[in-house]
């Protein structure tokens, strides 16, 4: 490696930096890192175009060997719902139940910690995802930047209402309500995650980059 390093100095040619990783990227990196913990599965999860449709599996059945189970004629599960922003900018697309002014709560309990997301409406929720204030400047039930720090409410809702309406069938309503029960009960916020199986944890931004993988690419 030094001497590789003095040719370079030697021709002339600057060695260029390696780019920092995004937010995003470093997310992946986590998840893939748990993925191989729990495994040995090397799961590079919406690293590319596409990603969706190659790793399309319930939480359990994304860390295990038999990711391509998911793909046999007679297993037709899909990964084609919307992401939270497009429910965010096209409520005619939302399925007929819930309706945008429904309260988060009334379908997704929050902890004590998280009460104001709870007390957002389900259109206000999609608004929070990507902006700390949810558009509000920090005024309301805004108090922080800390009320959904991994937008995993916003990812969770989007999930809810590709199940609602058909778009995803990979995962069902009684998973991903266990997927946001455990991780409120374990803290919510920046501490709370969920086990997809023993000794794996998922933080929020893990929970996330799972949940990207059942949308649409």
């Amino acid at each position: 490696m030094t001497i590789n390093h003095q040719a370079d100095r030697a021709s002339g040619e600057a060695v260029a930096p390696l780019a920092p990783l995004s937010a995003s990227g470093n997310a992946r990196r986590r998840f893939t890192r748990a993925g191989i913990g729990a495994s040995g599965v090397l799961m590079t999860l919406a690293s590319q175009p596409g990603m969706a449709a190659t790793v399309c599996a319930s939480p359990s059945g994304s860390l295990s060997n038999g990711l391509q189970s998911s793909h046999r004629p007679d297993n037709p599960l899909t990964c084609g719902g919307n992401s939270p922003g497009f429910y965010a900018n096209n409520t005619a697309a939302w399925p007929s139940n819930p309706a945008p002014a429904r309260k988060f709560k009334d379908i997704f309990p929050v902890n004590a910690s998280q009460a104001a997301l709870g007390e957002l409406t389900l259109a206000e929720v999609f608004k929070t995802n990507g902006n700390p204030h949810g558009g509000k400047g920090g005024k309301g039930p805004f108090k922080s930047e800390d009320l959904d720090p991994h937008n995993v409410a916003s990812h969770v809702l989007a999930a809810y209402l590709n199940i609602q309406s058909k778009r995803s069938t990979v995962l069902t309503e009684n998973q991903l309500r266990a997927i946001w029960q455990e991780y409120q009960f374990n803290g919510g916020g920046k501490l709370g995650y969920y086990s997809p199986t023993a000794g794996v944890k998922w933080y929020g931004e893990e929970i996330v980059a799972y949940l990207k993988t059942t949308f649409h690419q």
